[in-house]
């Protein structure tokens, strides 16, 4: 039971944060107490602030927080030393500095780092004017240890991987589109509007899908950046961003469907008087989304063959003047849409470049 409550204790721990907060108090730890043994400085507040305010959770944002925590500190410092020097009376040169760091700061590169332009340039300003050139370096010193200290800790203390949550996001992603597709062929067979069988809300709630799938493979293709574990190395194949085009879609081709029937609930079963259309209509939306549903970056669904085969029995979308298609016919665009885009074949692997040796003629050695 121990054993058993231990992985899930850890995995409900590294949800909430508790991986990013570790590296940071490891890192600010660090800091204190190099920054109090090389430095002789009995409070290091400085170099624990630079090293808990730019470790984040993935190593490539912790890069560029370090960078653009260290570009507001030297701006700072830039515009302090001329104003501190050059500046009579002080309260000229205070009021000159504070303008153009606030300026810098507001520079989108810095994003939420810009408020250390003002406030290394207030600090800077002090010291210089008071003639503690000593305190400043050592102020500096503390900050560059912190930044280091940082990095180092986001790097080598266990940084996250977040392709789980990745391939959660996309299973969900793919049982929705296969859930809605199946809902439709429901309310083909029973002549309703697809907003009654499937709710009021459903394009939305696909699109709010759509979009948390998107963010959650982002971030996992960021996590994998620059990550020195092993698992960010062997689990790439997880995240194919072809499955995920290929989802968004037969999502677009799923709410144009809806759409069309919700606009002509009665277009599959009315449209060609004495011949059955709603059954054979019916399963293809199902047979889509059995597709759909084992869309996961590999060989297509051995349905497809047969449902592009069904496709081209009903009818060959696309033959008429704009002027002159029939409901089935715009009702069956959409489905080839989105049968062409789950029989896209799988990625090839990338080619290796082996050299080739010539087994009649032996190579040299040394």
């Amino acid at each position: 039971m121990q054993r058993a409550r231990l992985p899930a204790l850890i995995a409900r721990i590294g949800q909430a944060g508790g991986a990013e907060a570790a590296r940071a108090t490891v890192a600010a730890g660090l800091t204190w107490q190099t920054c109090a043994t090389l430095l002789h400085i009995s409070d290091p507040y400085a170099g624990a602030v630079a090293a808990l305010l730019i470790v984040e959770t993935t190593v490539v944002a912790t890069v560029s927080a370090a960078i653009r925590y260290a570009a507001g500190c030297l701006l700072g410092v830039l515009v302090a030393v001329p104003g501190a020097l050059y500046t009579e009376p002080g309260m000229v040169g205070l009021a000159l500095v504070v303008f153009a760091s606030v300026l810098l700061a507001r520079h989108g590169f810095l994003g939420h780092h810009g408020l250390h332009v003002p406030t290394t340039a207030l600090i800077t300003f002090a010291l210089v004017r008071g003639r503690h050139a000593g305190e400043l370096a050592v102020h500096l010193a503390e900050i560059v240890l912190g930044i280091g200290f940082g990095l180092a800790c986001s790097v080598l203390l266990f940084p996250a991987v977040r392709v789980r949550s990745a391939e959660r996001a996309l299973d969900d992603l793919r049982l929705l589109v296969a859930r809605y597709l199946d809902g439709l062929a429901d309310a083909v067979v029973r002549r309703e509007r697809p907003r009654n069988r499937l709710g009021a809300a459903w394009e939305d709630d696909l699109g709010t899908a759509l979009n948390r799938a998107r963010t959650a493979v982002d971030e996992a293709h960021e996590s994998m950046r620059w990550n020195v574990r092993p698992t960010a190395r062997r689990r790439r194949w997880h995240l194919d961003d072809r499955v995920l085009c290929t989802l968004s879609d037969v999502a677009g081709q799923v709410t144009t469907t809806g759409r069309l029937l919700d606009a002509h609930p009665d277009a599959a079963a009315g449209c060609r008087p004495g011949s059955a259309f709603a059954q054979p209509y019916a399963r293809l939306l199902r047979t889509t989304a059995l597709c759909a549903y084992s869309c996961r970056g590999g060989r297509p669904h051995p349905a497809l063959p047969a449902a592009r085969q069904a496709l081209a029995r009903l009818g060959t979308p696309g033959c008429d003047p704009p002027g002159t298609a029939t409901p089935d016919r715009r009702l069956l665009r959409p489905l080839e849409s989105a049968l062409t885009c789950l029989s896209a074949p799988p990625p090839a692997p990338p080619a290796r470049a082996h050299r080739l040796l010539d087994p009649l003629r032996p190579s040299a050695r040394r």
